[in-house]
């Protein structure tokens, strides 16, 4: 009896993982579409230009093509890091399935990505001073000093790693963004339980490793495709890879919020308790 209530929650994630992996898979195979080969009748019997899908002039291709892969890339990424900040709130809050599927997630991880960048300024303005200082030097000595000066701060930006996986905690469990912008005190909680931050440091890597040879085995899989037509074996390239991905953020979101609840946050939220 336990043992089936634990195999409905993983089986209920596992088809939510499918179906957004599949709604991510369609605008990816149009983008895919719009480089593929183009029909005879759109191909000029003369010229350097071979014609297109959308038998249109070669620059309004172009700017539909670039244009489209650009919007879908930042809508994608913005949707995946709002979904891993709702994996991580419902986490803490003691929901066991996954978020459903909505596009107004897209927004809201488009606002925490402008939450972080602040968070992330002085990073950022280090990396642009050592870099203009740099492009100052003799050639033969710039990119050694360049990584000299990052491996520097590399203590100090893994510091600041830590206290913005313990800030965005505190925001996912308590909904109060100003709780991501206290550097120095998110740091200190993060300082004071190293042996935790390291370990969640390396089970991250670890699982990013484990993604990174998934993903390489997809070459195994294609084998049995040898002979199937390319936009077929592309949908569920596509599909693959989307599954993977997002397992991964899946995973990860999981360690950030079992890292937070073992450094003592969210343990004051009653389980299964609603949130905004």
């Amino acid at each position: 009896m336990n043992r089936g209530r634990a195999i409905h929650p993983l089986l209920a994630n596992c088809l939510r993982v499918i179906h957004i992996a599949l709604w991510m898979t369609l605008p990816t195979v149009f983008w895919l579409w719009l480089g593929s080969e183009p029909p005879p009748e759109c191909v000029p019997k003369y010229g350097w230009y071979r014609g297109n899908v959308l038998c249109v002039w070669e620059d309004t291709h172009l700017w539909i093509t670039f244009g489209l892969l650009l919007l879908g890339f930042v809508v994608i990424a913005s949707w995946i890091n709002g979904y891993c900040f709702e994996v991580v709130s419902r986490t803490l809050h003691g929901y066991k399935r996954l978020p459903r599927l909505r596009m107004m997630t897209a927004v809201e991880g488009c606002g925490l990505c402008c939450m972080s960048l602040r968070y992330w300024l002085p990073a950022i303005a280090y990396l642009i001073i050592i870099a203009l200082y740099c492009s100052t030097l003799p050639l033969a000595i710039r990119n050694q000093t360049f990584h000299l000066l990052l491996m520097v701060a590399t203590p100090f930006l893994l510091a600041m790693y830590w206290g913005y996986l313990v800030g965005l905690a505190l925001y996912a469990a308590h909904g109060e963004h100003s709780l991501l912008y206290r550097r120095r005190e998110n740091m200190r909680l993060a300082l004071a339980n190293l042996r935790s931050s390291i370990s969640l440091t390396v089970l991250l890597i670890a699982t990013t490793i484990g993604a990174a040879v998934v993903l390489a085995a997809s070459e195994l899989l294609v084998d049995p495709l040898r002979d199937a037509d390319q936009m077929v074996k592309a949908v569920l390239a596509t599909l693959y890879f989307f599954f993977v991905l997002l397992t991964w953020i899946i995973v990860c979101s999981g360690l950030v919020a079992r890292y937070a609840r073992k450094i003592g946050i969210g343990d004051n939220l009653k389980e299964g308790e609603r949130f905004g």
